[in-house]
């Protein structure tokens, strides 16, 4: 008898979730994805043939694997085999960082928490004689069940002990308060301890498994278009700067970024932000005048056109549409596969559009699902290519006259130094709303773009619309506006204000209409930026479709974000004008 069976591996929020640096994030994620790939090679190696992933090589494997196990094989056994798997492989991580911890970590409570840590539960039904959708179907009402009797260990707390400041589930495993444990330079800054960080087993496996392995920072992705800018418009000061960082690195006191495509300025950005030196020196445990020479470097790029290097980058979290009910109307298993194979390649090409073409860091694309750090300037034209490359991976499979999956996107610009945790959020929340049909926008549901701006102290800006819009090309319009000075900076604010105050009118809504389109046009000749020409017709083409106050609101948001892109572009080709 065949049947297919399904195992969850987590937990999700321990791997990924919980994190304070991009190293947490990123290693926790790949961490997970390489205990299910075990899984899958399990299951594979047990003569049962995947169906997600479609195969063990996938560039990257969610953490639920479902299979179809064929001829008599007990799936209990099956499953316990590849439950060992698993084991094996994050024992394989946990290793590794053991032995570079040294002494500082309590024994007992280090292999207690790593060996409780994996959560993996299983169900499998039977496929014989069933129809292909009812049986998974069943299968997956099972998992939902054996998840929800999940195994509760009795809780092991100990007195005293200070918990984990990832996400507060377990004890520290250090001796001491961090900052009494002398740790060595290579190590301290391999673990980049903030104050009074406590650490699981978890947590030091996420910082020191795989040695060296270079994450890029969220200061490196918001320095980007500065440093780009800063390379073609000051070539031998940048030179300089290359040199600089060169000898900083070789005395272990800079980080690399030497991924491919960060080769023009290969170094972590904190080395561009002068007002994180004292921070980084005490890190490091230098005198601040060590990074002298690297500072007054950097404050000749600064001088105009090029300015300071902003301090915003772009947060990007795109999820499937439909796609369960897709999966449910799949009709055999041959079916599943395909489906899989069509995300695993667009999870490959998530990792290109992102990285290669546009100059961004992916932290994970598990087939409908990808979390990326991205340049200002480049995060819409990533957002539209990974849109457009999911339908079009996905557009073959669906049957003739069933709508076919779309991906919804939310774009997060902020702060880089906002807690990750809360970056994570402001993504998470942009995507959230493209899914969703605003109450003023009703049947406007999924195949969403979202982009929420937070100015750090300032009030969070977020506009929204369905792809087939041009949300994403309408901003870059405004944009390029914005960049040859015939908008002004305060524009958008000064319409904001204006919409708000047409708002509270009570009076006919055809005059006021009017009114909002007639003043909205005085307001934004007036606010031209510079001895510029006039508008292009494109601006009161947009004011002339303006139906009311609201709408002149939702143009005036576009507006300021439109200035948000322009700065960073400004900065991509050195400068100003």
């Amino acid at each position: 008898m065949s049947s297919l069976i399904a195992i969850s591996i987590g937990p999700v929020q321990s791997f990924i979730a919980a994190a304070r640096r991009t190293r947490d994030l990123w290693f926790g994620s790949y961490m997970l994805s390489e205990i299910s790939r075990a899984v899958a090679q399990s299951l594979e190696s047990q003569n049962c043939k995947l169906i997600f992933p479609s195969n063990a090589k996938a560039h990257s494997v969610a953490n639920v694997v479902q299979a179809e196990l064929g001829g008599s094989r007990d799936p209990a056994r099956v499953v316990e085999e590849a439950r060992a798997a698993a084991q094996r492989r994050w024992m394989e991580f946990t290793k590794e960082a053991r032995k570079l911890a040294g002494d500082f970590i309590v024994e007992e409570r280090w292999s207690e928490q790593i060996g409780d840590a994996l959560e993996l539960y299983a169900a499998w039904a039977p496929l014989d004689g069933s129809d292909y959708t009812a049986a998974r179907a069943r299968l997956m009402r099972l998992l939902a069940g054996r998840k929800a009797l999940r195994d509760f260990a009795p809780g092991k707390g100990e007195f005293g002990i200070p918990k984990s400041s990832l996400d507060g589930a377990r004890e520290s495993v250090w001796k001491d308060d961090p900052a009494r444990l002398n740790f060595p330079a290579s190590l301290a800054r391999r673990l980049r301890l903030a104050e009074g960080e406590q650490l699981d087993a978890i947590g030091v496996t996420k910082r020191l498994a795989e040695g060296r392995r270079a994450v890029p920072s969220v200061a490196r992705i918001a320095a980007d278009p500065w440093l780009r800018g800063a390379a073609s418009a000051r070539p031998d000061l940048f030179r300089e700067l290359l040199e600089e960082c060169r000898r900083l690195v070789q005395q272990d006191l800079l980080g690399p970024a030497d991924w491919p495509q960060f080769e023009v300025f290969p170094f972590e950005g904190t080395a561009v932000y002068r007002n994180r030196y004292a921070a980084w020196a005490a890190e490091c445990g230098v005198p601040y005048g060590t990074f002298q020479a690297l500072s007054e470097i950097v404050e000749r790029l600064e001088e105009p056109p090029l300015g300071e290097p902003s301090p915003y980058l772009a947060i990007l979290a795109a999820d499937g549409d439909r796609m369960g009910r897709t999966i449910a109307g799949l009709r055999s298993a041959e079916e599943h596969r395909k489906l899989s194979a069509a995300l695993a390649g667009f999870a490959v090409q998530a990792g290109e559009i992102v990285a290669e073409e546009h100059g961004g860091w992916l932290v994970y694309s598990g087939g409908d699902d990808v979390l990326a750090f991205l340049p200002v300037d480049r995060a819409l034209a990533a957002a539209r290519a990974l849109h457009d490359s999911f339908s079009a991976k996905l557009q073959a499979l669906v049957s003739p006259g069933t709508e076919p999956p779309t991906l919804s996107v939310g774009i997060a610009v902020a702060h880089f130094m906002e807690p990750l945790e809360d970056l994570l959020n402001y993504a998470r929340a942009a995507e959230s709303v493209a899914k969703e049909a605003p109450e003023d926008e009703p049947g406007t549901e999924r195949d969403g773009l979202a982009i929420h701006y937070y100015p750090r102290g300032g009030v969070a800006l977020k506009v929204r619309s369905r792809w087939s819009e041009g949300l994403d090309r309408e901003i870059q319009q405004l944009a390029g506006l914005h960049d040859q000075n015939l908008i002004s900076d305060k524009a958008g604010y000064d319409l904001r204000e204006l919409a708000r105050l047409y708002k509270a009118w009570k009076t006919d809504a055809t005059f006021s209409a009017e009114a909002v389109r007639a003043d909205a046009k005085r307001l934004l000749s007036r606010k031209r930026g510079g001895q510029q020409p006039a508008l292009p017709e494109s601006l009161f083409e947009s004011i002339d479709r303006v139906g009311s106050a609201r709408e002149l609101e939702k143009l005036a948001e576009r507006i300021v974000l439109g200035r948000v892109f322009a700065n960073a572009i400004r900065q991509a080709r050195g400068g100003g004008k």
